[in-house]
C-alpha cells in the first residue's frame, strides 16, 4: 500500500496517521473504521457475485467507492493498512461459536497485533454482536467496549475464546488458535460463503455499522438499534430497507438509485 493510498484510506475512515504505534492508536483506528465502514454482504445477497480479495479490488470497492464488505474483505484490507503503518500484525482463522454446540468450522478472518510481548485481537469485519474494538489476549478480566463486555479465555489446547457477557449470561462467541493464516486459506472460505447454498451471506441483506454509543443493523427486514445498552428493533419494508441502506449505513447502490 502506497503512502497516497494510506492517506486515502485514513480519509475514508476519518482518522489520522498515528504518532506512535500503541494499543491506544490501534483502538482509535479500529473504532474509526467500525464507525465509517459497514459490514455488508450486498454484493452476494443482491448482485449474487463473489467478492474479489485482490488488494487493488478491495481498495477500489471500500475506499474509492465507499462500500463495505464482510470479514474476508474488511479484515484483509485493514490488515494491509496496519502493516503499511508499521504495526506488527498477522491474520488468524476464527471459529464463530455464538453459543452453539462445538466444534464449529473456521468461518471468519481476524487480526492479532503484537506490541512487544503483548498481543491484542482486532476485528473490523464481524457482522454481529462481537467485540467492537480491540481485546488484550492476556487479560482474563472483563473488558468493556462501547457498553458491551467481553472476557478472553485460554483453553487447554492453547486456543483463545472470546466470551460475550450479558448480565449473568456468558456466551462463547469466537475461538481461534494463535497461528498465522495465509490469504490462500481465506480465499477458499470466500468462495464457499459467496456461492454455497448453505451460506448465510448470499440470501438476505445483512448490514452492521458501529456508532459512538452502540451499533445499528439491518438483517433481512429487521432494523435494530443498540444504544447505551438498550436494544430496539422494528420490521421494515423493502423500500424502507433501501432507504436505510443509504441514510443510515452510507451505502449508495447504483441499481437502487
Amino acid at each position: 500500500m502506497t503512502d497516497f493510498q494510506i492517506d486515502q484510506y485514513l480519509t475514508r475512515i476519518g482518522a489520522k496517521r498515528p504518532d506512535t504505534l500503541s494499543p491506544q492508536s490501534l483502538m482509535e483506528l479500529t473504532r474509526a473504521h467500525l464507525e465509517q465502514v459497514p459490514f455488508e454482504v450486498l454484493q452476494m445477497s443482491e448482485a449474487h457475485t463473489e467478492p474479489s480479495l485482490e488488494p487493488e479490488d478491495l481498495f477500489e470497492k471500500i475506499v474509492v467507492n465507499r462500500r463495505g464488505g464482510y470479514c474476508f474483505e474488511l479484515n484483509k484490507l485493514f490488515y494491509l493498512l496496519l502493516e503499511a503503518l508499521g504495526f506488527d500484525c498477522y491474520s488468524v482463522g476464527v471459529r464463530v461459536l455464538m453459543g452453539r454446540p462445538e466444534p464449529r468450522a473456521i468461518s471468519h478472518r481476524g487480526i492479532v497485533v503484537r506490541f512487544g510481548e503483548e498481543k491484542w485481537y482486532c476485528d473490523v469485519g464481524f457482522g454481529g454482536r462481537g467485540p467492537k474494538g480491540i481485546l488484550r489476549l492476556a487479560d482474563t478480566g472483563i473488558q468493556t467496549l462501547v457498553f458491551e463486555s467481553f472476557r478472553v479465555l485460554r483453553e487447554e489446547d492453547g486456543s483463545y475464546v472470546i466470551v460475550y457477557l450479558d448480565g449473568e449470561t456468558q456466551t462463547r462467541m469466537l475461538k481461534f488458535r494463535d497461528e498465522l493464516w495465509l490469504d490462500v486459506d481465506f480465499a477458499l472460505l470466500n468462495g464457499y460463503y459467496a456461492n454455497h447454498s448453505h451460506s448465510p451471506f448470499n440470501k438476505r441483506k445483512i448490514l452492521y455499522l458501529c456508532q459512538p454509543e452502540g451499533w445499528i443493523s439491518l438483517v433481512g427486514d429487521s432494523f435494530t438499534t443498540f444504544n447505551r445498552g438498550q436494544t430496539t428493533a422494528r420490521t421494515v419494508t423493502e423500500e424502507e430497507a433501501r432507504t436505510l441502506t443509504a441514510t443510515q449505513f452510507g451505502l449508495h447502490i447504483p441499481q437502487w438509485d
